[in-house]
């Protein structure tokens, strides 16, 4: 699992498993549950209530993007609206570019076959890129 925080409210969790052939009430079931179980652990979440958009990607996995709409004052309880989304698009920033010079600085992770991202993703920053979607 991966975290990508952009903001205060506003984060993206990379889990390296595929939902894909799941209906959408046994996706929208086994997010809230690795979620919780997740902040239960680790402590991630305040109390308040969160959208979280699933996004399926061939290569990187199922992409959560977490935004916080509301904090609870009054109670310790973390509820979850989870939405399915369409698609993504995700591109690997090379932090050297000199370590893979047969490589771009920014490389569109659709492009790379699984052994690729593999190799490149210890060497990379993550870009998710949900506004810029091709069909």
């Amino acid at each position: 699992m991966k975290l990508i925080i952009k903001s205060d409210t506003l984060y993206y969790l990379i889990l390296p498993i595929n939902l894909k052939s799941l209906t959408e009430e046994e996706i929208i079931t086994k997010i809230k549950h690795i979620f919780l179980n997740y902040n239960h652990k680790y402590h991630l979440l305040e109390p308040g209530f969160y959208e979280v958009d699933v996004y399926h990607h061939n290569v990187v996995g199922t992409i959560l993007k977490v935004e916080k709409i509301d904090t609870f004052d009054f109670s310790e309880e973390v509820d979850l609206r989870v939405l399915i989304k369409e698609k993504v698009k995700v591109y690997l920033n090379l932090i050297d570019e000199t370590d893979f010079p047969e490589f771009k600085s920014k490389i569109d992770v659709d492009t790379l076959s699984l052994k690729e991202y593999l190799k490149l993703i210890e060497h990379s920053n993550i870009i998710i890129d949900t506004k810029k979607v091709l069909s």
